[in-house]
């Protein structure tokens, strides 16, 4: 019983004014902070008064982000807001800047080539849709045709056709194909793999649905030598077999 007495005593001599006076002086600075912070908050240096963007914001969202506290601001119906009115962005990314920006940063896709159903549909080297027009107002991109004009598409929606990929394959050699620089590629129609082809001025080009580049460097040499790149006495150029077959006009 006398061991017990005398460890108790040790404990309670241990608890001397200076811890006292320490433990409440950890409980005022936890006070002060909570309080400062409180402040901070609540205060009205750390409201919005500037949105910097690389694309346009739409005034709702503005109106939204303008004079609300950083610390209140909800980044995330931010991004959604954005994401539901504009599906054809490949990403966006909100950051709050202290003390009063906000910055968006969207990063956009890339016209690739346009896609005709029952519209004009722009897409990206992914196929995702980030454009609907009534007519071609692009006349430099090419147009793919797939046989079909009773679909309807919206932005952000992604054509999974395997058809669209062949399309996407044959514009890529084409692009690097010098020689047809100097030749307007109207649009390539794919509605039968097998014998798909693409027109380069009002000339039909046969090509079917493989081994682009060996026909493509067929085409080279028949512009350049048998046509002497008058290819507008042709009526098509069928690609398909070992020996290119030529139809003149009438």
């Amino acid at each position: 019983m006398g061991k017990v007495l005398r460890k108790l005593e040790k404990i309670k001599s241990g608890f001397t004014p200076k811890h006292l006076g320490i433990g409440i002086l950890c409980v005022f600075l936890i006070a002060v902070i909570i309080y400062s912070g409180s402040l901070i908050y609540h205060s009205g240096f750390f409201k919005v008064t500037r949105v910097s963007s690389n694309v346009p914001v739409e005034p709702a969202l503005k109106n939204y982000i303008l004079n609300k506290s950083l610390f209140k601001l909800d980044i995330g119906r931010i991004h959604n807001f954005i994401s539901r009115r504009h599906p054809e962005y490949k990403s966006t990314q909100v950051l709050k800047e202290f003390p009063s920006s906000l910055r968006i940063n969207v990063i956009q896709r890339r016209p690739f080539a346009q896609l005709y159903l029952n519209n004009f549909y722009i897409l990206d080297r992914e196929g995702v849709v980030i454009g609907v027009r009534e007519s071609n107002i692009f006349p430099q991109m090419v147009v793919i045709e797939i046989g079909q004009d009773n679909i309807v598409l919206s932005k952000g929606m992604r054509v999974t056709d395997k058809r669209l990929e062949l399309s996407f394959r044959l514009i890529e050699l084409i692009k690097t194909r010098k020689f047809l620089n100097k030749f307007s590629i109207k649009n390539i129609n794919v509605t039968f793999p097998e014998s798909a082809y693409f027109r380069v001025n009002d000339t039909r080009i046969v090509i079917g649905n493989s081994d682009f580049e060996r026909k493509l460097y067929i085409l080279e040499n028949l512009l350049n030598e048998k046509l002497a790149g008058d290819i507008n006495l042709v009526e098509y150029i069928d690609l398909r077999y070992k020996k290119a077959y030529i139809g003149y006009k009438k």
